[in-house]
């Protein structure tokens, strides 16, 4: 797999195009512009999206709080599936994390397990369920959680 094609944003993003990819990969409940435009700009909001040349090929976006954080969502094009681009997103990402940020959690869809296993590789454990979370269709989701190793 190489990656080298993939360039990793965080600034001068285009919010419309995030969210035609977002609700293309989630439905419906995907982010709007001014969600992602929102999140980018508020004080502890990380949002970063991969380009091939012009081209979207995903996004991640989350955010940190005083020693916790959280992906909110996270989305690849359909044609750069499986190229290791929600890999690079999820490192990005990670790097982005202040050092005192202890846990990270998510929600994924529990049908989506190409997902789960991705998060599993960087040490998200299942901590629980949050039923009927998505709506389109309706799904439980799992929350996960990554404790951080944080030296004070």
């Amino acid at each position: 797999m190489n990656n080298s094609q993939f360039s990793i944003l965080n600034s001068q993003l285009n919010y419309e195009e995030l969210s035609a990819l977002d609700k293309e990969c989630v439905g419906a409940d995907g982010w709007s512009a001014e969600d992602f435009r929102s999140e980018a700009e508020k004080d502890g909001g990380i949002v970063l999206a991969a380009y091939d040349g012009d081209c979207l090929a995903g996004l991640i976006a989350g955010f940190t709080a005083a020693d916790t954080g959280e992906i909110l969502t996270v989305g690849t094009a359909p044609q750069y599936r499986r190229q290791g681009v929600a890999r690079m997103l999820m490192e990005a990402f990670l790097a982005a994390v202040p050092d005192d940020v202890e846990t990270i959690a998510l929600e994924v869809r529990q049908s989506n397990t190409a997902a789960i296993e991705l998060y599993k590789s960087f040490g998200f454990d299942k901590a629980g369920v949050r039923k009927r979370f998505y709506r389109d269709p309706i799904e439980d989701a799992d929350v996960m959680v990554l404790a951080r190793a944080v030296s004070h």
